[in-house]
C-alpha cells in the first residue's frame, strides 16, 4: 500500500497542481511526527492544540539538571511559568501523537536536553544545547500483526541564559 507523505508541493506548469510524493506508512509516520515536534503548540490556526509545547518555553530559563530531572526553577531561581519540564515536554509530544497520528499504537516518548557537542557554528557562537527526542511505538500492519516503529530526533536549542543581579 502507498501513503501519502506530506508536505505536498503545488507545481506550477499551466495551472496549479498538487504533487504527491508516495512512501511506505513508517516515512508517513515519520513526516507527521516532524510537523508534530517542530510546530509551536498553538500557531496552527486550524487547531491550536497541534504541535509541541517546548517551542512555546523555547527562549526561557532552562537548567539542563532541572530539566531532565523534572525540577521547576527550584534550583535557577526562576518562576514555575516561565520554565518547562521534560516531562511536560514528552506529554505534549505524546498527546498530540494521541490525536493527529492514530497509526501509532501505544505511543512512548522520551525527552533530554544535554549540552552541545557539536561543532556546528553559527559565526563565532556554538549552540548550549542539544534536544533529542526518541518516539517507540507499534504500527498495525492488518490482520491483528503489529510492528515496532521508533524515531529519533534530535535538534538544537538556545535557552536564554540570563544574569541575576542580587
Amino acid at each position: 500500500m502507498n501513503f501519502i507523505n506530506i508536505p505536498l508541493s503545488i507545481a506550477f506548469d499551466k495551472s496549479p497542481v498538487i504533487e504527491r510524493e508516495g512512501g511506505d506508512i513508517e516515512m508517513s509516520i515519520d513526516n507527521i511526527l516532524d510537523l508534530i515536534i517542530f510546530t509551536p503548540k498553538g500557531s496552527f490556526d486550524a487547531d491550536p492544540e497541534f504541535g509541541f509545547e517546548y517551542w512555546n518555553h523555547e527562549f526561557s530559563n532552562i537548567n539542563v539538571r532541572e530539566f531532565n530531572n523534572n525540577y521547576l526553577g527550584l534550583m535557577s531561581g526562576v518562576s514555575k511559568g516561565d520554565n518547562i519540564s521534560r516531562k511536560q515536554c514528552e506529554e505534549s509530544i505524546r498527546e498530540s501523537i494521541l490525536t493527529y497520528e492514530p497509526r501509532l499504537q501505544q505511543p512512548e516518548v522520551k525527552v533530554e536536553l544535554e549540552e552541545s557537542t557539536s561543532k556546528y557554528q553559527v559565526g563565532n557562537k556554538r549552540p548550549k544545547y542539544e534536544m533529542h527526542v526518541v518516539i517507540t511505538g507499534a504500527i498495525d500492519i492488518g490482520l491483528g500483526i503489529s510492528r515496532q516503529y521508533e524515531k529519533r530526533v534530535s535538534f538544537m536549542v538556545e535557552p536564554i541564559v540570563c544574569k541575576i543581579s542580587i
